[in-house]
């Protein structure tokens, strides 16, 4: 049985995938390419295409490609070269969107407060990213900051910080997929994070198919949103005025200028930063957008530093087994409140499910092995 479908949809289909109409006929219909690209394909290819599109399968029949959802966040990301948002990131800020408005629900039922660090600095362009910096770590209570991450691992480093910042309210979520579906990687080319302000929960959501080292920056630039109260879509531009306050923020915070400065060799610019990516646990190009603020180096090296981490970006393992991967994707205080509750029978095991994105009968071995963790 053959069904026809618009050449518009096929070569919508490809640029969904990133590739060329005739790269998707020779996946699907090698045999008969003309006749795919004009439509023409069996009802088992048309099942099959709209599984890669992840549309329902009457959406084929369209005669123009469905119009993609307008983004109720500012969209921060570099205006030149960034790609469109894709479907895979609205059901990842709808689904974190849902998470944040019932855990503020529930905050407030139980008598919270709106967190006094929520758009502390309401930013305007005089605004010292240094001041930030240190109204951070003042809420998060750390004093020597080299001295505390001196013995940490990478890994290990983003888990502090991701619980310090769970520890005075902001839920930290990190996922390299959309759910817990592994077959739709989230596409770093198309954002790194964002960050949800709200002064009850605040929310950061970090793209966990970024590089590992590259996370860590993308957590504190989010952070930086929450303290100068700009939600937004983030990409680590250094173009638009909010982000590239936040690579300050961010900057700062994880690369302190003074250290920073003397370990930096200019007759050794490679070696340099290699060696300062070492000493602070984060990226190349986190150190080169600190050298370029500094002026130490110029802005096309940031360019041809992102080709390379294009180049080198790859997930973080989630865990040893689905359970870790499940704690690593949620807010550990979100899973765990979550949890909680539907173990005291104070919250449907259906609706737990739904928040977490997991069946409601995997719940109680969710629950069990946290509490092995």
């Amino acid at each position: 049985m053959k069904l026809q479908i618009s050449p518009n949809m096929i070569r919508w289909i490809a640029d969904l995938q990133h590739i060329e109409p005739q790269a998707l006929a020779l996946e699907f219909a090698p045999k008969k390419e003309q006749a795919f690209l004009n439509g023409i394909v069996t009802k088992t290819v048309a099942t099959e295409l709209a599984k890669k599109a992840n549309i329902p399968f009457g959406y084929l029949f369209l005669q123009t490609p469905p119009v993609k959802q307008r983004v109720d966040i500012p969209d921060l990301r570099q205006v030149v070269g960034a790609e469109p948002l894709s479907r895979d990131f609205f059901e990842v800020l709808q689904d974190i969107e849902f998470k944040q408005e019932w855990f503020k629900d529930y905050l407030l039922d139980q008598g919270n407060e709106a967190l006094p660090f929520v758009a502390q600095f309401p930013f305007h362009h005089n605004l010292n990213p240094n001041d930030v910096v240190q109204a951070i770590l003042n809420t998060l209570g750390i004093k020597d900051f080299m001295a505390e991450i001196q013995h940490l691992s990478r890994s290990d480093y983003f888990r502090f910080l991701a619980a310090k910042f769970e520890q005075v309210g902001i839920l930290v979520f990190r996922n390299g997929v959309v759910n817990h579906n592994n077959k739709r990687k989230l596409n770093i080319n198309e954002f790194r994070g964002f960050a949800l302000v709200d002064s009850i929960a605040p929310v950061v959501f970090i793209n966990g198919a970024d590089y590992p080292a590259a996370q860590l920056f993308t957590l504190i630039h989010e952070v930086a949103h929450i303290w100068i109260g700009k939600s937004g879509v983030s990409s680590w531009n250094q173009e638009q005025a909010v982000e590239s306050f936040c690579n300050k923020v961010a900057a700062e915070f994880l690369m302190p200028t003074m250290v920073f400065c003397r370990h930096w060799q200019p007759e050794n610019i490679e070696q340099s930063i290699d060696a300062l990516a070492a000493l602070f646990k984060v990226s190349r190009f986190a150190v080169v957008i600190k050298a370029v603020t500094l002026k130490l180096l110029d802005q096309e090296a940031i360019a041809k530093e992102r080709e390379k981490l294009k180049l080198s970006a790859k997930s973080e393992a989630a865990g040893g087994n689905f359970y870790n991967t499940v704690k690593i994707r949620q807010s550990a205080r979100f899973c765990d409140t979550v949890l909680n509750l539907a173990m005291s029978r104070r919250l449907p095991f259906r609706t737990a499910g739904k928040l977490l994105n997991i069946h409601a009968d995997t719940l109680i071995p969710l629950y069990r092995a946290t509490r092995k963790s």
